[in-house]
């Protein structure tokens, strides 16, 4: 009962906490974006000319990558050990581990060459096979390295592992919403000098329509819900290692397991508005939107399994 009426108290903050933010950022997204990207900007040029903007760009969204990549090799490791047809699911985790880590080089190396006007270097075959020969290895490595200890902590790392497949997933929401809601990114209207196409994150835009012969990319019109954020965000799947690891069950382990991740999207979802990438109201809802996932599928994969464990072991 003390537990139900935990869980509600945090509930209730957390929508509390959440609303008063949006609130905050409805009122005032285009005056904090007109603050933070000064100096950052300038004219004629789409991307911020800051260093630490450009590098949260590139590298940023690192953590859903790699996140997936530990996920699909616990899995690889739990179908292998089955032996038989599951071994056939074995090898498509195994290629979901590869295809992440080639995703995430090849995701920073798509920024990088845009921010600095070599985007030329995206096309033909030699980026992707760069990224495929990394992606190969990075995933061989980890199975190589960390597989007996995988092995050894099955039980506890495959419930971890499907509620990171499932936050992670989460991240096609973001993309369902972005190109309907057709929001324009602050540093687009920047490049242009208008600021006219700005709207609330709840109003649907007409901006790409109305500037489709205007020579922006499609890209300009993907403000809301912020990708970036909620990548940044799937580092809340450390608030799990308390119920995975018993290295993490002290009490610095359990602040740790909330302070990083807190201040690592924190960090990114600043800089993000810094570079004129996002509004607040974005990185507001994408940071979010990730660490609501991982408390929904902490909770079906960790805490009710474990529950259900130990209601088991009483009978």
């Amino acid at each position: 009962m003390a537990e139900k009426k935990k869980r509600l108290l945090s509930i209730v903050g957390l929508l509390a906490g959440f609303g008063v933010l949006l609130a905050l950022a409805t009122a005032f997204d285009l005056q904090v974006s007109l603050i933070l990207t000064d100096g950052n900007l300038t004219e004629g040029h789409y991307y911020s000319v800051d260093f630490l903007c450009n590098l949260v760009e590139i590298l940023g969204a690192w953590p859903i990558w790699t996140a997936a990549v530990f996920a699909a090799s616990v899995l690889t490791v739990y179908f292998e050990t089955g032996g038989g047809a599951k071994r056939v699911f074995g090898v498509f985790f195994f290629i979901l581990s590869t295809a992440s880590a080639a995703l995430l080089l090849r995701d920073g190396l798509k920024y990088a060459f845009r921010i600095y006007g070599r985007e030329e270097l995206l096309e033909g075959p030699g980026t992707w096979l760069v990224s495929l020969a990394f992606g190969l290895i990075t995933a061989a490595a980890v199975l190589r390295l960390a597989g007996k200890r995988i092995r050894r902590n099955l039980d506890s790392l495959l419930p971890f592992a499907l509620a990171i497949v499932c936050s992670c997933c989460c991240y096609f929401i973001i993309e369902m919403i972005k190109a309907p809601m057709g929001r324009m990114r602050f540093r687009g209207m920047h490049l242009l000098g208008d600021y006219s196409c700005f709207t609330p994150w709840y109003q649907v835009s007409d901006a790409g329509e109305l500037l489709r012969d205007s020579g922006l990319v499609r890209d300009c019109f993907k403000s809301f819900p912020s990708g970036h954020t909620f990548s940044a965000g799937m580092s809340y799947i450390l608030i799990m290692l308390p119920e995975v690891l018993p290295e993490w069950r002290t009490g610095r382990g359990k602040v740790l397991s909330y302070m990083i991740p807190v201040c690592y999207t924190g960090f990114v979802g600043f800089f993000r508005i810094a570079a004129g990438a996002h509004f607040f109201s974005d990185v507001l809802v994408g940071g979010t939107l990730a660490y609501v996932a991982v408390l929904v599928f902490r909770h079906v994969f960790l805490r009710r399994s474990s529950g259900k464990g130990q209601k088991a072991a009483a009978a």
